[in-house]
């Protein structure tokens, strides 16, 4: 990642992480983790032996992961986050098998050809280098293997574009700000969405990477997509 850019994802997101769960859940009416296992059941229609969730956060989507998969990894940018995550992930009886990895997407430390799977949840517009990051993806997936990208997206339509400004880009900031006490984070969570690619053209870098039977969904009024999308065999 470029290193002013990663140097800030650090310092912010190390500075929202302690109430980082609480906001996620406020700021979608509770329904931030149904979009995660919905990405989960896309990305794992059956079970796997070996999966990544990059971006990991606090765990949460590698919490349920371990429903699907032998072998957990969840990579994380920031050293709090994963802190977060391991403190989430002893909740769970096997979560102390979930191995955390500190680390770039832009330069993931796995070798080639690595897991069945990839889910990364609310990471991916915050890369310095989209392309290259679905670069990365590819080349640790094994043959066959799929990936599902979760994130915040601008919707399409009228009403959906006005109750998106009044309620992503005016209040969030505002709640972010109550509940955590930092308002220059939560700016930057619709700054960060007015600046990632529209659900059509993530589908096409997934095609220029090339991923094959590439599709997405949208939730919650279309804010929300889930992308997948196979390497060839």
């Amino acid at each position: 990642m470029d290193d002013q850019h990663g140097a800030n994802i650090q310092k912010m997101f190390a500075l929202i992480a302690p109430r980082y769960d609480v906001f996620n859940t406020v700021a979608s009416f509770g329904q931030d983790q149904a979009w995660r296992r919905r990405a989960v059941e896309l990305a794992a229609p059956t079970r796997l032996h070996t999966v990544l969730d990059a971006a990991t956060g606090t765990g949460k989507i590698a919490a349920v992961l371990l429903d699907y998969a032998d072998t957990v990894t969840a990579l994380d940018f920031t050293d709090a986050m994963l802190v977060k995550a391991n403190r989430y992930l002893q909740k769970y009886p096997e979560g102390d098998q979930v191995r955390l990895v500190q680390g770039d997407i832009l330069s993931l430390p796995f070798a080639s050809d690595t897991f069945d799977c990839v889910t990364i949840g609310f990471g991916m517009r915050n890369l310095s280098d989209i392309p290259r990051g679905l670069a990365e993806f590819y080349r640790v997936l094994r043959p066959g293997g799929r990936l599902a990208i979760l994130d915040i997206v601008r919707p399409s339509g009228i009403i959906q574009n006005w109750l998106y400004t009044i309620g992503f880009r005016w209040s969030l900031p505002l709640i972010g700000w109550a509940i955590s006490g930092n308002r220059g984070a939560y700016r930057y969570l619709p700054e960060s969405v007015e600046q990632y690619l529209n659900p059509q053209e993530l589908q096409d870098a997934l095609f220029q990477t090339g991923f094959l039977q590439v599709f997405h969904e949208r939730l919650f009024i279309g804010t929300i997509t889930i992308h997948v999308g196979d390497k060839a065999l």
